[in-house]
């Protein structure tokens, strides 16, 4: 008798299936149409869900906070956020909240803005220049 085979990302068991290489909750998220009908890199999403799982649950790349899998609303569930917009092969798990508010930034760009938040938020200014986004398109 062979031993049960593991989930690649959480170690949960998998079907019984040969080709099966995630238990039902991971291949739920790494099946998710985000957008709809746009082919997805199904080993960048399984990369992710590996570097965000932390032995109890997935944890947002940005924050670091647990997310939530079970209600699409909250400000934490769990999203897959493509680190330069339209890059399906570098992906990173994060709370929805997070990932609505860098939409069109890359990576750089977002820590730019938030970082100009916290100098005008603490009593500075916010240096314009931060607005000249390489994925935003003004149509």
């Amino acid at each position: 008798m062979s031993a049960a085979r593991q989930c690649e990302v959480c170690h949960r068991a998998v079907p019984n299936h040969p080709l099966a290489r995630l238990c039902v909750r991971c291949r739920k998220i790494v099946n998710r149409a985000e957008p709809p009908r746009v082919k997805h890199d199904v080993n960048a999403r399984i990369r992710a869900l590996s570097k965000g799982w932390d032995g109890e649950g997935f944890r947002c790349y940005y924050t670091g906070v647990r997310l939530v899998e079970d209600n699409q609303y909250a400000p934490r569930h769990l999203t897959l956020d493509h680190r330069i917009p339209g890059r399906e092969d570098d992906i990173v798990l994060a709370a929805l909240l997070i990932n609505q508010m860098k939409s069109k930034l890359t990576e750089d760009e977002f820590k730019l803005i938030v970082a100009q938040l916290m100098s005008r938020f603490s009593g500075g200014t916010f240096d314009e220049s931060v607005f000249e986004l390489s994925q935003w398109n003004q149509r």
